[in-house]
């Protein structure tokens, strides 16, 4: 048989067991207890969903305490938001996953970038952001597009310098 024939029947073979998704019972040991708040409901979760949680749950065993519990924290974080902020931010990520890899890596070197600030840096940063009309801010967004890392340096001080 040639490799194409042995995967199609593998796949075959393997789509009544991803259309039903994952039996609770088959999950490894550690899994289903970090799992364990999702029990009751698991055979009714959609597969895409029991197949990411259980994707997470194996990323979780792999996690040092620290990372773990800055999970914890953004997890609660999250369970605080309201409604219409937890809709907003979902929509902003599934835009962000839209996005060509090139375009999303430089978001997040932008983002660690804007992290790494000493924190009332960043929060200066951010009160003078939200004072900007949005013909300012977009202005603003179409100066940095092009700038390199000095010029965007530059605008930064000039931003935090308006705010004073």
């Amino acid at each position: 048989m040639n490799k194409p024939v042995i995967f199609l029947l593998a796949l075959l073979c393997a789509a009544p067991v991803l259309a039903d998704g994952t039996d609770w019972n088959n999950l490894p040991p550690e899994s289903r207890d970090i799992l364990k708040p999702f029990q009751q409901q698991w055979k009714s979760l959609p597969p895409e969903r029991q197949a990411a949680l259980a994707k997470r749950a194996e990323q979780w065993k792999h996690m040092t305490p620290e990372q773990q519990a800055a999970v914890r924290e953004r997890f609660q974080r999250w369970q605080t938001l309201p409604p219409d902020k937890k809709e907003k931010l979902l929509k902003r990520y599934e835009e962000f996953k839209k996005l060509p890899p090139e375009q999303q890596a430089v978001l997040k070197r932008r983002w660690q970038w804007f992290r790494s600030l000493p924190p009332e840096e960043r929060e200066a940063l951010k009160s003078r952001w939200e004072s900007l009309s949005p013909a300012e801010r977009a202005d603003i967004k179409e100066r940095l597009r092009d700038a390199s890392p000095r010029e965007r340096r530059l605008m930064r001080r000039q931003l935090l310098d308006l705010r004073r």
